[in-house]
């Protein structure tokens, strides 16, 4: 359950409770919503969000590509991240950072921003993987740095 290790670690990089379970989220059928996000039938959409307002709030799904998780689930990057799986991993943290960040905002009656988003995915590529690689290589990470942070 890559995932599952991917929004774990954004949660605790930002030492947030997390209330949602993103599998709860999770698309990775094409078809299952053509009327609320046409643009999922091209077969080179590998991640998307896709919020929808709602009388009682906000609706928010997670569009991920079978064959990626199947890929991640075969190559953990979590466990190794190695150029093999860097793509793929890329991929799927920009969409668990979206879903993290999005439901995070909506919790708290807050607007969210296609531009927030984005800048936010990047940011957390940049800090998930700094932390995964230092792990994984047996590097020191500042201590200031790890607080609440523990990889694994």
């Amino acid at each position: 359950m890559v995932l599952h290790g991917l929004q774990s670690l954004l949660g605790r990089l930002y030492d947030v409770e997390l209330n949602y379970d993103i599998y709860d989220f999770l698309v990775t059928d094409r078809g299952a919503l053509p009327e609320v996000a046409p643009a999922l039938t091209a077969s080179d959409i590998e991640e998307e969000l896709l919020l929808a307002e709602t009388p009682d709030g906000a609706g928010v799904s997670l569009y991920l590509d079978p064959g990626l998780l199947r890929r991640l689930e075969g190559a953990d990057p979590v466990g190794a991240l190695t150029e093999t799986n860097l793509a793929d991993y890329c991929t799927a943290l920009e969409g668990v950072s979206h879903f993290v960040y999005s439901t995070w905002r909506l919790d708290r009656d807050l607007p969210v921003s296609l531009l927030e988003l984005e800048t936010q995915a990047e940011v957390d590529k940049y800090a998930v993987t700094v932390f995964l690689l230092a792990d994984q290589q047996g590097a020191r990470i500042p201590r200031r740095c790890m607080r609440g942070c523990s990889i694994g």
